[in-house]
């Protein structure tokens, strides 16, 4: 690769690089350490005190097996309770109803006496004390509403008493405070106490060691309790929708306290299905009971009956002859039905093919002569062989000359066998009739006493058959009273998953951790969403095409231009690589005249020009600056020399014969190749003027004359100086000034380079921070 294809490989770069630079934006990250350090540590600050005041809460479990109704049998192997008429599913999700029920909450909290809060005093922050924390034991029997703005202070005093003292809220003293304080009053452990907010007993807890003596106590509202627990606490739901285990899970801060509730609420929900089970089998035996009486009463009586007719008009046999009868009279009815039916079939065979219908195929079902029906599926064979080969040979085919000789042949024969069938049939339906006609004279010679036999037998029958069933079920239901046989079993008891705490320690610490990096990313972000300056060379390469051909380090020294012996540094290394790029970039036969623009006024335009001045004239170049912007004329200024007695305008506004170009030529000190030409004292049109035939005369002049020539030029806001200028010119150079150049003022460069105003535009990133 050439030295040239290097820098053009260099120039031409960003239109292959990708949006996303990563580098960057963790460069733009790592300069804001600080701010990434101060929210770092506030967050987590944060996380660390909000651990010490939010109370931890943990998830306590238990499962349960639901048994199937169906398999308590008892030793004879009959079923003790009926089939239950619901699907396995919809019993699972009715038991999952009634155990997260309010109403079976409310048991297990009344039945834990868990309508006392116990609060350590002074403890922060507030801590509910439970079970083995506590030295006593609180018994409730009843709750009045006044409870609950009553608060409570029990003072242990020994090992057989405590003491209570009572503030309540609502009352005022002669103080004018909101509370009031009884005193004060010793209780010796399980002593029944009646106050007018309720009535309790404390009893001493033996398992606890506790050394505290002083607790408080705070009433609550039990319904609201309840309601709470299951809302927002309690989950019930099945583990496998296959399987009938139900998983328990509940929140609570106190894992023993959960442990209790949840193995409290399986042996309550166990108590309630035991009680009603027993209620119903209870009322079951008394109805059945009931039931038994009547019937023995009814069955007594109708066996009486049918003794007593059949003593009168001796029927012994008479069940046997009726039985015979009916089954006979069922049979003939059958076969005339089925001869009938046979008889129509016949007859539409015989009409389909007397009506010479030579495509359709025959029916032969419920016809019963075998040869019939063998003539019948040759024949269909032969109509389905007929119409198969009609798709593919004409109609005088020999095959279907064939075919058709044969159909006819058997349509002879299967007329000749249905006559015959027929004729057969008829007499066959004759003698079922003349049959069933004897058995009809031969009913109406059975005695009418004979039906009246049979609905007294059937009668009797049904009683015998009720009283056996109500019989064998009131046996059922009596075994089944006061035997207590859970429609569960419990495969684990609550236990308590320390694993599971809420909030976690780690993913608190490490939220906050995340909120310390994420905030100050949109801290960065959002800053940069709202700034409306150029701040990278990524902000000119989105907005333009205009290629970048170097930049300009932060001028810290507070000189405007660079003097001799600091070709070392950095800023003059910038100007030095400016230079090649400008010599790689253009040929030089064309890059000539250099014309210095930018979109506003302060954004380095009069800085480079010098400096590129400077840089060029170095490599022993003759180089020219002149200076072209007559709203604010800074070259010879930022140059160190002193204004000259005529300018450009004075050339221009004198002619070409009055005023000489060596007049006007100004040498740079520190130079002997730079030299410079001043705007003049002149007022100057710069559409007109530069556009005159002077002005032609002057650059062409200077163009013998120099090397390299450089104008400073208005920015492209006076857009009409600026593009008088542009003709003279071979290349268009933009200044571009870090956090100075709007972004929206990109967009006035890339019209320039879209609509061609100026000849090889190109752009000097300038005053950039942080340059390496």
């Amino acid at each position: 690769m050439t030295e040239k294809e290097y820098f053009d490989s260099r120039l031409f770069s960003n239109d292959n690089e990708e949006n996303f630079d990563l580098k960057a934006l963790l460069g733009k990250y790592l300069k804001s350490w600080k701010l990434f350090l101060v929210f770092m540590v506030i967050f987590i600050g944060l996380a660390a005190l909000a651990l010490l005041f939010i109370n931890s809460s943990y998830e306590v479990s238990s499962k349960i097996l639901l048994k199937n109704e169906t398999s308590n049998i008892d030793a004879s192997g009959n079923n003790l309770v009926s089939n239950n008429p619901f699907s396995n599913s919809e019993r699972v999700n009715n038991e999952i109803e009634v155990l997260t029920s309010v109403q079976l909450m409310r048991s297990v909290l009344d039945s834990l006496s868990l309508q006392c809060k116990f609060i350590a005093p002074g403890s922060f922050p507030e801590t509910e004390l439970y079970g083995s924390e506590l030295p006593f034991k609180v018994i409730v029997d009843t709750i009045y509403p006044s409870a609950y703005d009553t608060a409570i202070k029990i003072k242990v005093e020994g090992k057989d008493s405590f003491s209570i003292l009572e503030e309540f809220e609502g009352s005022s003293s002669e103080a004018g405070s909101m509370s009031s304080a009884y005193g004060y009053n010793r209780y010796n452990y399980g002593y029944k106490i009646e106050k007018p907010y309720g009535t309790f007993q404390i009893v001493a807890n033996e398992k606890s060691s506790v050394k505290e003596t002083e607790f408080l106590v705070e009433f609550r509202d039990i319904d609201e309790m309840a309601h709470d627990y299951v809302k927002k606490a309690l989950s019930v739901y099945v583990i496998n929708k296959d399987a009938s285990v139900i998983n328990i899970l509940l929140e609570e801060q106190n894992p023993e306290k959960g442990e209790d509730i949840i193995n409290t609420l399986v042996e309550i929900y166990g108590i309630k299905a035991y009680q009603k089970k027993n209620a119903i089998a209870l009322n079951n035996v008394k109805f059945i009971d009931e039931r038994l009486n009547a019937l023995s009463v009814e069955l007594s009586e109708v066996e009486k009956n049918v003794a007593q007719f059949k003593t009168e008009n001796e029927l012994a046999n008479v069940e046997f002859d009726a039985n015979s009868f009916s089954e006979q009279e069922i049979d003939y009815s059958r076969k005339l039905t089925e001869a009938e039916i046979e008889l129509k079939v016949l007859s539409a065979i015989d009409r389909n093919l007397r009506k010479g219908d030579n495509g359709s195929t025959l029916n032969s079902l419920s016809v019963s002569s075998p040869n019939l029906i063998y003539l019948i599926d040759n024949y269909n064979r032969l109509q389905i062989e007929r119409k198969s080969l009609q798709r593919t040979v004409p109609e005088n085919n020999p095959r279907m000359i064939d075919i058709r000789d044969q159909l006819e042949q058997l349509k002879g024969n299967i007329l000749g066998s249905l006559s015959t069938s027929r004729q057969s049939l008829r007499s066959t339906i004759g003698s079922i009739r003349s049959r069933s006609n004897q058995f009809a004279a031969k009913k109406q010679r059975i005695p009418s006493m004979q039906r009246q036999l049979l609905e007294i037998s059937r009668e009797q029958g049904i009683k015998e058959n009720l009283f056996l069933y109500l019989l064998q079920k009131r046996e059922e239901a009596a075994l089944m009273v006061g035997v207590r046989q859970d429609n569960f079993d419990v495969i684990d008891k609550a236990i308590t998953d320390y694993e599971s705490k809420v909030p976690s320690k780690k993913l608190f610490m490490l939220i906050s951790l995340l909120l310390g990096l994420a905030v100050p990313v949109g801290i960065i972000h959002l800053k940069d969403g709202l700034n409306t300056k150029v701040t990278g060379k990524k902000d000119i390469e989105k907005r333009t095409k205009v290629h970048i051909i170097g930049e300009i380090g932060h001028n810290s020294t507070g000189k405007n231009i660079i003097d001799k012996g600091e070709e070392s540094s950095g800023l003059a290394q910038d100007f030095r690589m400016m230079r090649m790029n400008l010599g790689f970039h253009l040929p030089k036969k064309k890059m000539q005249t250099l014309l210095v623009s930018s979109v506003q006024k302060g954004e380095g335009k009069t800085f480079f020009s010098s400096n590129i001045g400077v840089a060029l004239a170095s490599s022993s170049s003759k180089v020219v600056i002149l200076e072209l912007d007559k709203h604010n004329p800074e070259l010879l200024g930022a140059l160190g020399v002193n204004k000259p007695e005529y300018g450009i305008s004075n050339y221009l506004a004198a002619g070409t014969n009055a005023i000489n170009i060596s007049d006007l030529l100004v040498p740079v000190s520190g130079n002997a190749n730079l030299f410079a030409i001043g705007l003049g004292s002149e007022k100057v049109d710069g559409l007109e003027s530069f556009n005159s035939v002077q002005m032609a005369q002057l650059m062409e002049q200077l163009r013998n004359d120099f090397d390299y020539i450089v104008i400073d030029s208005a920015p492209i806001g006076t857009m009409a100086d600026t593009l008088a200028l542009s003709k003279y010119s071979d290349s268009c150079v933009f200044i571009v000034r870090e956090s100075y150049t709007g972004l929206e003022d990109l967009a006035v460069i890339e019209d320039a380079r879209v609509n061609k105003k100026f000849k090889n535009p190109m752009v000097v990133f300038n005053d950039v921070a942080n340059k390496k």
